[in-house]
C-alpha cells in the first residue's frame, strides 16, 4: 500500500472509485466537480498495484475567522473501496493530510460528515447547525423557479431573477456586507466563489435565486430542483427578511437546526490569535493532541478587546497546569456547547479559575458554513 498525493492532472484517478462508493451523485455532478473542484484542490489517495482503494480530497477555501482572513480545506470524498476498509486506510489519509495542513499552518479544516461517529475519533467535533428552510408558494401549485420568475416581475416592487456570472460580482459585494456583519467564521464571498457556486448549483439542477428592490438586492437563496423545490439558508438584507414572499416565494425557517459541519484544530496558535477578549485575560493550558505532536505545548493567551498575543512552551519540571484535549478546545472556542456540557461530554474537568478566565474569551460562534464541497 502506498499513500500519496496525486499530481492536479492525476486527479481523474479518482473518479472511478467516487462512483462506486457514492453512487447517488449524478454524472452531472461529478462532471463539474473533477471540472471545476479538481483545478485547484488536492487529493490523498492509497493505491495498491497501480490501483485506487482510498482516497481523501481537500478543497481551499478562504475563510474570515475573527479579524483575520484565513486559509482552510473542506475535506470531502473521504471514501475506501469497499473489500479494504477496516484496515485503517481513512486513519492514515486523515493523519497525514492534518500533519500537512499544520505544516501551512491552517488554523482548522472541517468536513461534513455523514455520521458523527465516524470523525469523533479523529478528534473533529460540530462547530455548525445549519437552519433549515421549506420554500412553499400558492395552494395547489408546482413550485418551480421558472414559474417564480414570472410572478415576481408581475410585482412590480421585487422582482425576482436566476444569477448568472454577470452577476457574481454584485453577488459577493451584497453577501460579504450582510455576513461580515453577522458572522464570525464564514467563507468569504467573492466573485470566483459565485462563479463556482452557480456551476455547481447547476449540476444539481438548480440555481441562486435573487430577489431585487428599488434596484438593489435585497436577498438571495440557493434552490435545486431534483426532489421538488429545494432551498437553503437564504442571505437577507436588514429589513428585508419577507423579500420572497413578496414576489410569491414564502420561505418559511423550520424550528429546529441540523448540525452540519466538524471540525478539527490544526494550528492552534493561528486560530487563537484570530480571537478577541472581552477584557484583559491571561489564559494558560497544556494542550493535549495525538495526533499533531507539535501541539501539545503549554499555551498562554493574554488578551484585550483590542489583540490577543499567543505564546507556547514546553513545561517545566513539576510545572502544574489544566490540561485540555484539542477536541474539548474545538468545542468551547466555536463556542458550540457550553463548558459544563464540555466536561461531561469529554471527560474532563476544568478548574475554576480556567473557567474564570475562558469566560473572557469571545467564542467564534457565529458561524455560516453552508457549503456542500
Amino acid at each position: 500500500m502506498i499513500l500519496k498525493k496525486l499530481r492536479p492532472e492525476d486527479s481523474r484517478l479518482t473518479r472511478p472509485l467516487w462512483e462506486r462508493v457514492f453512487d447517488e451523485d449524478t454524472e452531472e455532478f461529478l462532471n463539474y466537480y473533477y471540472s471545476v473542484r479538481t483545478e485547484d484542490n488536492e487529493i490523498y489517495v492509497i493505491e495498491k498495484d497501480g490501483d485506487i482503494h482510498a482516497m481523501l480530497h481537500l478543497n481551499p477555501y478562504v475563510l474570515q475567522v475573527g479579524q483575520k482572513e484565513e486559509g482552510s480545506r473542506y475535506i470531502v470524498a473521504v471514501a475506501t473501496d469497499i473489500l479494504y476498509r477496516g484496515q485503517g486506510l481513512m486513519t492514515e489519509l486523515l493523519q497525514k493530510a492534518v500533519r500537512d495542513m499544520y505544516a501551512r499552518k491552517l488554523p482548522f479544516a472541517f468536513l461534513m460528515p455523514a455520521s458523527e461517529q465516524i470523525y469523533y475519533p479523529h478528534h473533529f467535533r460540530f462547530i455548525y447547525a445549519a437552519e433549515q428552510w421549506k420554500a412553499e408558494g400558492r395552494p395547489g401549485e408546482k413550485l418551480t423557479a421558472y414559474g417564480l420568475l414570472g410572478r415576481g416581475a408581475k410585482g412590480g416592487q421585487v422582482t425576482l431573477s436566476l444569477a448568472r456570472p454577470k452577476d457574481c460580482q454584485r453577488l459577493a459585494r451584497f453577501a460579504e456586507e450582510i455576513l461580515r456583519k453577522k458572522y464570525n467564521v464564514y467563507a468569504k464571498r467573492t466573485r470566483h466563489y459565485y462563479e463556482v457556486l452557480l456551476k455547481e448549483q447547476a449540476s444539481e439542477n438548480g440555481g441562486i435565486l435573487i430577489a431585487e428592490k428599488d434596484g438593489e438586492i435585497r436577498g438571495t437563496v440557493l434552490f435545486d430542483e431534483e426532489n421538488g423545490f429545494a432551498v437553503r439558508e437564504p442571505v437577507l438584507a436588514p429589513g428585508y427578511r419577507n423579500v420572497f414572499d413578496e414576489a410569491g416565494l414564502h420561505l418559511k425557517k423550520l424550528k429546529n437546526r441540523k448540525p452540519m459541519i466538524m471540525a478539527r484544530i490544526l494550528h492552534v496558535e493561528s486560530l487563537l490569535a484570530c480571537m478577541k477578549c472581552r477584557e484583559e485575560m491571561e489564559l494558560e493550558f497544556w494542550l493535549v493532541d495525538p495526533v499533531i505532536r507539535e501541539n501539545n505545548r503549554l499555551f498562554t493567551l493574554k488578551g484585550n478587546e483590542e489583540r490577543t498575543v499567543v505564546r507556547t512552551r514546553a513545561a517545566k519540571p513539576g510545572e502544574t497546569v489544566q490540561k485540555i484535549s484539542v477536541d474539548a478546545l474545538t468545542t468551547l472556542v466555536f463556542g458550540y456547547k457550553s463548558v459544563e456540557e464540555t466536561e461531561k461530554e469529554e471527560q474532563e474537568t476544568f478548574s475554576d479559575e480556567f473557567k474564570k478566565e475562558l469566560e473572557k474569551l469571545i467564542p467564534l460562534n457565529k458561524v455560516f458554513l453552508n457549503e456542500i464541497v
